[in-house]
């Protein structure tokens, strides 16, 4: 795959042409991070428009207290940073990579002339932030209302539903390279808390798993769990 045929799958870039693209990529620097980079951080200033094209990125909220809380898992074609560049302040959180990975950068200046110039994209990038809230409005009710086991559920089904690998007999894959201290995170509850939790779904039937990868058999029967907490 060219790396024109990478950005063509960026959501933000639907709908744009050819001649577009080959812009885009002109304008675009390319980044490589290895596991456990930081791409950004929390509080600096926002000055890059960051797009993933290979690998994982986790984005971290740190409170005064230390205190991290994991807000958002992004995966191949999302952009990581544009509400920031359109609201002109610092880095509200950090991104850290879970895995190896390319992202690709667009200067703040380059984006804002992007936005103005071709309005497909401002359409796009509203689209994805009203996915975006609606998604993180489900998760703080899920944190105020459900107990640990339908919370960690919940999250489990919305990442197997936005990045699971369908076909395998174990059932849908969940590939992130999410430890069980990020899924605590999460899940705003504790790593002891999280294990008990996994090994109880695992004894009947809703997840298994090889290391950091995830198989979840059944999805809705995960989401009923969570109807049911």
């Amino acid at each position: 795959m060219t790396y024109t045929d990478r950005l063509h799958k960026v959501s933000i870039f639907e709908g744009l042409s050819e001649a577009q693209i080959l812009k885009i990529e002109e304008l675009a620097l390319e980044e490589e991070f290895c596991k456990g980079d930081y791409l950004f951080r929390q509080g600096e200033n926002a000055e890059w428009l960051y797009i993933l094209l290979k690998g994982r990125v986790k984005l971290i909220r740190h409170a005064p207290t230390g205190a991290a809380t994991i807000i958002e898992i992004y995966s191949i074609g999302d952009e990581l940073t544009a509400a920031t560049l359109i609201e002109g302040k610092p880095y509200s959180a950090s991104a850290k990579s879970l895995t190896d990975g390319i992202a690709i950068k667009i200067s703040q200046a380059n984006f804002k002339k992007m936005l103005t110039e071709w309005p497909v994209i401002a359409g796009n990038i509203m689209r994805e932030m009203g996915s975006r809230y609606r998604e993180l409005m489900e998760n703080l009710s899920s944190l105020a209302v459900y107990k640990v086991e339908g919370r960690l559920c919940k999250v489990m089904s919305n990442l197997a539903r936005r990045y699971g690998i369908f076909g395998d007999c174990r059932g849908v894959i969940l590939d992130l390279a999410l430890t069980r201290q990020d899924l605590a995170d999460i899940t705003g509850t504790t790593l002891e808390t999280t294990i008990r939790t996994l090994n109880r779904l695992k004894g009947e039937g809703l997840i298994t798993w090889e290391g950091k990868r995830f198989f979840i058999p059944d999805v809705g029967a995960l989401e009923g769990v969570v109807l049911a907490s």
